[in-house]
Formats: structure tokens, C-alpha cells, sequence
């Protein structure tokens, strides 16, 4: 290898620590990361331990394998990732130096009792990192592992999940937040390190507000289309034929979300300052279908506050358009 290759590789491996430290400063960790070769165990065996299990094996992480609450699943899950499964939690936690806790979130306070015992008989499992990846709840649901001196944390993939392969590649593509204690997130460091998967720091104490940030954009975006379909079908249009009709709209809408972000991919008739259509709208929801008339009030009511914070509205439009929303479609 000649010279100058050396002396590159020194400067990437410098840089690549200087990379580290810095992470490691930015998420509150003190002290130097030590690499060890990490183990991932799996207890829950849906389909979002599934999907995680395919994207660590493929990007070269070793799964000791999963446990679950039927032995079926477990078996299941393990042919699909090529792993082992075990019968008892204790078994699976034996063979890991990482937790996952993939069960459903009312199952955590259960999971959390049951391995907190099981540190009685193993008081070297202290070192184990536990993990579970739920989006409304913080680490401190695992509090009597954290009790018991383990190190406790959340990684929650800001994805929604169905069949486990599609789940899996979905998941190069993305976010993580983490939160919890500093050997939680430096297991959290490492594993993400080798995946290349995109993660922030969030706070424990706001975890929920997080949740009904996620919640808001994948549930409830997904009741606002079917009323606004509703709306549509009162006015005529064939239910068999609706969604297909509204696709390339609801496309368009996040293509230009993708493209130009939430402020500039506004339009309608708010950011044009429409006053009567948006009077109209009030008038015919009011008319058909009052019990919708509150939402739509409301809903117009933020996107108004949004385009003027984004000065797309003047304040002196922004105040016409609460006077008509507030009169039910009448500006007096």
C-alpha cells in the first residue's frame, strides 16, 4: 500500500472517530463508545419484530433469535429472519446482549416484571440493554428493569407496518427516535451505525407529544380522506368509483409536499384569499351534513393560522376568514 493510501486511511478512521465523539456529545453520552459485538434477541414475534429482524440480518447484525407468547409465532418469526426461537423469555434473554421488546404496548408492564424477576437468579444480566419499540410510550414503562440497574431505552421507526419483507425494505428509508438511558443509546448508536439508519434523540418526558405528532400525519390523515371522500359521495359522485377518482389528487398533494414542503404545497382556496367559496363551503356542510361542520371549522381555522405564520395570508385576510368561519359562512 503506498504512503499517501495510508496516510487517506488515517484521516477517514480520525474523521470517522471525530463522527463518533460528536454523536456521542450531541445525545448527552459521556465517555468514550467501546465496540462489542452485539446479540439481538427478540421478545414478541409480530410483525414488527419480523421486520426489524430482516433489516438487522441483512445489514449484518446477529439475531440470537425470538421468544413470544406462542411458540407458533416465535417459530414463525425465526424461519422468516433465520434465527433460533426459544420457548421461555429467560431463554432468549440468556443468548442476547440486546432486548427487544416487541410485544404489543399493554403487554410492556408484564414483560417488564417478568425479566426485572428474572435478574434475581441473573445478576449478571445487568449489562443487557433492554428495548422496547413502542411510539406512545416512554423508557420509563420499563421501570422495574431500570430498578434493577439495566440500562432501558426506546427506538420507536416512525413507519407503519404490515407484511414483514415490505416492512423490512420500507425500513431503509426510515426515521428512528430514541430516548432513554446513556448504554441504551449507545446500543442504539451501534446498531443504526451498522444499518445507516436515520434517528433523533428525543426527550422521555415529551414521548407522547411525539406519538400524537405520528398519530396526527399517518392515522388521522387517513380519516380526513375518507370524510372529505363522504363529502363527496353526498354531493353524487359513485362510491365504487371514488377513490380511484381522488388518487391523483391525494399524489399530486404529496408530491408537492415531497417537493417543495408543507408551507409552499398549501392551495386552495384559503391561500388564495377566497372568501365566498370557503363561505360556500360552510353553507352546503352546514346544510347536508351539519354533524361534519364543527371539524371543517376547526380544520379551516389551522390551515388560516398557517398560512398567515407562513405570510401567505395578510393578518387583515387571515382576520376575514375567522369572521366567516366563525358566522358559519356569513362575513358580518
Amino acid at each position: 500500500m503506498s504512503f499517501s493510501s495510508v496516510t487517506g486511511c488515517l484521516r477517514l478512521f480520525v474523521r470517522r472517530r471525530q463522527v463518533e465523539k460528536t454523536f456521542l456529545r450531541l445525545w448527552g453520552i459521556n465517555g468514550e463508545w467501546e465496540m462489542r459485538k452485539l446479540k439481538i434477541g427478540f421478545i414478541g414475534a409480530g410483525k414488527v419484530g419480523q421486520a426489524l429482524g430482516l433489516y438487522f440480518v441483512h445489514h449484518g447484525l446477529t439475531l440470537s433469535g425470538y421468544s413470544s407468547r406462542t411458540a407458533a409465532s416465535a417459530q414463525e418469526a425465526a424461519a422468516l429472519t433465520g434465527g433460533k426461537w426459544f420457548y421461555r423469555m429467560e431463554d432468549v434473554a440468556k443468548e442476547s446482549s440486546v432486548l427487544f421488546l416487541t410485544t404489543p404496548d399493554h403487554a410492556l408492564p408484564a414483560v417488564d416484571e417478568e425479566a426485572a424477576a428474572l435478574l434475581s437468579t441473573h445478576s449478571d444480566w445487568q449489562d443487557k440493554v433492554w428495548l422496547h419499540v413502542s411510539g406512545a410510550h416512554a423508557s420509563t414503562c420499563l421501570a422495574c428493569l431500570s430498578a434493577a440497574g439495566c440500562p432501558v431505552g426506546s427506538l420507536h421507526p416512525l413507519q407503519s407496518f404490515g407484511n414483514p419483507e415490505i416492512s423490512a425494505e420500507m425500513l431503509e428509508k426510515t426515521h428512528f427516535s430514541a430516548e432513554g438511558t446513556p448504554k441504551a443509546l449507545q446500543a442504539v448508536r451501534q446498531i443504526l451505525g451498522q444499518t445507516g439508519g436515520s434517528c433523533s434523540k428525543i426527550s422521555t418526558r415529551d414521548k407522547p407529544l411525539y406519538h400524537t405528532g405520528a398519530c396526527v400525519i399517518s392515522n388521522y390523515l387517513v380519516t380526513l380522506l375518507n370524510s372529505g371522500m363522504r363529502f363527496m359521495q353526498a354531493a353524487g359522485m359513485d362510491q365504487d368509483t371514488l377513490f380511484e377518482a381522488v388518487l391523483p389528487l391525494i399524489d399530486g398533494t404529496l408530491k408537492n409536499i415531497r417537493e417543495k414542503g408543507t408551507l409552499q404545497a398549501l392551495t386552495g382556496p384559503i391561500v388564495r384569499a377566497d372568501y365566498d367559496t370557503v363561505a360556500a363551503h360552510c353553507r352546503a356542510i352546514q346544510h347536508a351534513m351539519p354533524q361534519d361542520a364543527a371539524w371543517y371549522r376547526a380544520l379551516a381555522e389551522k390551515t388560516v393560522a398557517f398560512a398567515e405564520e407562513g405570510e401567505r395570508l395578510s393578518h387583515e385576510q387571515a382576520e376575514t376568514f375567522r369572521r366567516i368561519l366563525k358566522g358559519g359562512g356569513s362575513n358580518e
